[in-house]
C-alpha cells in the first residue's frame, strides 16, 4: 500500500469544484420532479463495529448496493444524463464501454426508455473467481435488460475507443463517464448526477463528516464528491482521500507527477470497476485541487473487508462487491497499517486526520453478485 499527500490541494473559498450553482439546482430539480425509483434515497448506514476497530467516533456508509435493482451507484448519473440528452438522441440508441456497473446502468435506462443499447466489455484481467463470477453476472444482467454486449480483447480504455467508434459509425449516442477531446457534456451531466448521492447523505447525517473516502477509477464519483463538498462547505470542507487498487492507481500517479498520466503495467485487480489506466480529463482539475490525499488498497484488504461486512450485526451487514468496499478497506488500513501512519497523523483543521474525534463518510459503490 502506498499513499501521497497532495501538495496542490486548494483550501480557499474560491475553489468550488467543477459545477455551477445552476447545475446543482438542475440535478435537485430533476430528482424532485421525476421521482424515478433510481432516485429514491439509499440508506446511510452507521458501522459501529468498524468505527470501534479503527478507534474513531463514527463511520457512515452510503449504501448503493440496492440502487434501483442494479446494485451500484452509476444509475444516479446515467439516468440524469440520458434525461438531459433528450428523446431524439436516445432513440438513436445508446452505446458505452464498461467494467460492469456503468454498462448495467446504461442498459437499464435504455430498457426503461425502450431504446437500443450496445455495451463494450473488456476481458477479465485476472483468473480470480470473484472477478470472473462478477463479470459474468453483470454481462448476463445487461443482456437481460436487452443490451447487446460485445466482448473486447483489451483494456477498458480500448473498450472506450471501440464504443466511440461505434457511436460515430452507427449514429448511436455515446454515454460515457470519462471524457476526451470534443466529448465532455455527457460525462459532465453524469458526474453532476452523482452529486445527488452526497445531497441525500447530507439530509441523513446528524453531523457532517470530518473525513470522506471515495473510490477513484477514472475519477467521476470522486470529482462529484470534492465538487459537492467544496460548493457546500468551502475552505472548511472535510479532508478527502481518494482510494484506488494498488496496481491501478492512475490518480495517485497523476497527482505525484502533477498532471494527468496514463499508467502501464498489468492493472490486475479484482476491483474491476476501478481498473483504469488514466483519469478522465474533465474530472482531473477538480480532483487535483480538491483531494487531500491518495491511498492504494490491496485485493487482499478488499476481500477481507467484504467478509467483515457480510459477517457484521444485522443492522450493519452489507453484501458489497470488491470495488464497493475499497473506501472502507482504505479506512481500516489508514487506521491500523504501520505503512500509513504518516497519513493517519497528518494535520487537518488543527487535528489529526484520524483520531477518536473523527467522523468518516464512505460510499459502498456496488453490491455483490452472489
Amino acid at each position: 500500500m502506498t499513499w501521497f499527500l497532495n501538495p496542490a490541494v486548494r483550501r480557499d473559498d474560491t475553489f468550488r469544484g467543477l459545477f455551477s450553482d445552476e447545475e446543482y439546482r438542475a440535478v435537485r430539480n430533476y430528482a424532485e420532479r421525476h421521482h424515478h425509483p433510481e432516485l429514491s434515497s439509499t440508506p446511510l448506514t452507521q458501522l459501529h463495529a468498524i468505527a470501534r476497530a479503527c478507534g474513531i467516533a463514527s463511520v457512515h456508509a452510503k449504501d448503493e448496493t440496492h440502487r434501483h435493482g442494479v446494485n451500484a451507484f452509476k444509475i444516479t448519473g446515467v439516468g440524469y444524463a440520458v434525461e438531459r440528452i433528450g428523446v431524439d438522441a436516445a432513440r438513436r440508441g445508446l452505446v458505452c464501454a464498461t467494467a460492469g456497473n456503468h454498462g448495467r446502468a446504461v442498459a437499464r435506462v435504455a430498457r426503461q426508455r425502450g431504446v437500443p443499447c450496445t455495451v463494450f466489455l473488456p476481458i477479465a484481467r485476472t483468473p480470480d473467481p470473484i472477478e470472473l463470477r462478477t463479470r459474468r453476472a453483470r454481462a448476463d444482467a445487461m443482456r437481460e435488460d436487452g443490451a447487446t454486449v460485445i466482448e473486447v480483447d483489451g483494456t477498458y480504455e480500448e473498450a472506450v475507443a471501440r464504443a466511440a467508434t461505434f457511436g460515430a459509425e452507427k449514429g448511436a449516442t455515446v454515454v460515457s463517464d470519462t471524457s476526451w477531446d470534443g466529448y465532455e457534456q455527457i460525462p459532465r451531466w453524469i458526474m453532476a448526477g452523482y452529486t445527488q448521492i452526497f445531497e441525500e447523505a447530507s439530509q441523513q447525517w446528524d453531523e457532517r463528516p470530518d473525513l470522506v473516502i471515495v473510490q477513484g477509477g477514472v475519477g467521476g464519483l470522486l470529482c462529484a464528491a470534492v465538487s459537492w463538498f467544496a460548493a457546500r462547505y468551502g475552505a472548511g470542507r472535510p479532508f478527502v482521500v481518494a482510494t484506488e487498487p494498488e496496481h491501478a492507481a492512475c490518480l495517485l500517479e497523476s497527482a505525484r507527477i502533477g498532471s494527468p498520466t496514463t499508467i502501464t503495467g498489468s492493472l490486475n485487480t479484482i476491483m474491476a470497476g476501478l481498473r483504469c489506466a488514466e483519469p478522465s480529463p474533465l474530472a482531473w482539475p477538480a480532483i487535483a485541487a480538491g483531494v487531500d490525499a491518495f491511498v492504494t488498497v490491496s485485493d487482499a484488504s478488499a476481500v477481507d473487508m467484504m467478509v467483515t461486512l457480510t459477517g457484521g450485526a444485522d443492522s450493519e451487514r452489507i453484501d458489497a462487491g470488491p470495488s464497493g468496499v475499497c473506501g472502507l478497506a482504505a479506512l481500516r488500513d489508514i487506521a491500523l497499517a504501520p505503512e500509513l501512519s504518516g497519513l493517519r497523523v497528518a494535520v487537518h483543521g488543527g487535528r489529526r486526520v484520524l483520531g477518536a474525534h473523527t467522523r468518516v463518510l464512505v460510499v459502498i459503490t456496488e453490491g455483490s453478485v452472489r
